[in-house]
């Protein structure tokens, strides 16, 4: 009974090394967000009037490319989705939740690219203007971004808020949710 015990927590042992050996290994990329002004100063104020500028990276940490899928749990579509926030009032007690929408346009393009290259040591940005400032914008692998047209906001409270799939070819999948609170003052 001895050897069959002794035995028997080998073989879990076992198992679980070659479990542990075999996992994908972490991404080695770092993702950031950050709401920025129109010099490139990250920032939570704007002035009435100011363009918002919406920058996201993906950065390779190491010295080798890194290769990522543009799939569905990669929507751009759905980024940097602004809401605004209405205080409490006679007719909202609990105040109100408004959803403003997006700097771009959402637009079905197809790549017949299963994959993506962020250079070693390098990056993917996208950078997006709320009022479609094209100098301002630009998209890796020069991908065009369709915006409407976008008067500036209004003052009050705002939020920018997006949930991000990022799937690897060598490495395990990343998920981000983001939201950035920020404020539009008058002049």
């Amino acid at each position: 009974m001895k050897n069959v015990f002794t035995l028997l927590v080998l073989l879990i042992v076992m198992t679980v090394s070659s479990c542990q050996e075999s996992e994908v290994p972490r991404a080695p990329v770092e993702v950031e967000f950050q709401l920025t002004d129109a010099d490139g100063k990250a920032t939570a104020i704007f002035q009435e009037g100011e363009d918002i500028l919406f920058d996201y990276k993906i950065i390779n940490l190491i010295d080798e490319t890194v290769t990522w899928y543009f799939d569905s749990a990669f929507s751009y579509h759905n980024m940097f989705t602004v809401y605004k926030v209405e205080n409490p009032s006679p007719e909202r007690p609990g105040g109100e939740i408004i959803k403003i929408g997006t700097p771009q346009t959402s637009q079905i393009q197809r790549d017949a690219r299963l994959g993506r290259i962020i250079p070693a040591s390098g990056e993917m940005r996208i950078l997006m203007s709320w009022k479609g400032n094209s100098e301002n914008t630009y998209m890796f692998d020069n991908w065009l971004i369709y915006y409407h047209e976008r008067e500036s906001l209004s003052p009050g409270k705002y939020f920018v808020e997006f949930e991000q799939g990022i799937t690897f070819a060598q490495y395990e999948a990343i998920y981000r949710k983001f939201k950035i609170d920020f404020e539009v003052r008058s002049r």
